[in-house]
């Protein structure tokens, strides 16, 4: 009976990466395929406002929202909704509808300015542009201005 002879073991033992780089590739693709916009803030379709727009018989004064640096919203010097927490604005949004009907009822569009302070948080932002995208609302010319204290 023939003895085999143990080999020494290796002093540095090598582990083979190339199949766990080919699965962390996998996952990425996987996730980046699965992976999906919320479709309330991608599909945004705004318009910038020009001065060559088309004019009617009647003008709607155009509003201004602003957030300010504690996140409260500031409709026209009117500070509606002041939880920078809660992402529903119902105050804004009853506001805007309005607006957007007295618009429609008139025959001009609605045209709103965005003035958000450096120091807000951005989600609060948007929040404003989605109560603007709402179905109810669907005000598309906006305009974004820098934020000016006065």
């Amino acid at each position: 009976m023939a003895r085999r002879r143990q080999q020494p073991p290796d002093e540095n033992p090598a582990l083979d990466m190339s199949s766990l780089i080919d699965v962390s590739f996998l996952l990425l693709i996987y996730f980046l395929v699965t992976s999906t916009l919320e479709p309330k803030e991608a599909d945004l379709g705004m318009t910038m406002p020009t001065s060559q727009g088309g004019t009617s018989d009647v003008e709607i004064d155009q509003m201004t929202v602003e957030v300010n640096a504690s996140g409260h919203i500031v409709l026209n010097e009117e500070v509606l909704d002041t939880d920078p927490v809660n992402r529903d604005v119902p105050l804004l949004l009853d506001r805007l509808k309005t607006y957007a009907q007295s618009a429609e009822l008139t025959g001009s569009k609605p045209m709103v300015i965005i003035a958000a302070d450096d120091a807000a948080k951005g989600q609060r932002f948007i929040d404003v542009l989605n109560a603007l995208a709402d179905q109810e609302v669907g005000i598309k010319n906006v305009t974004i201005s820098g934020f000016t204290e006065e």
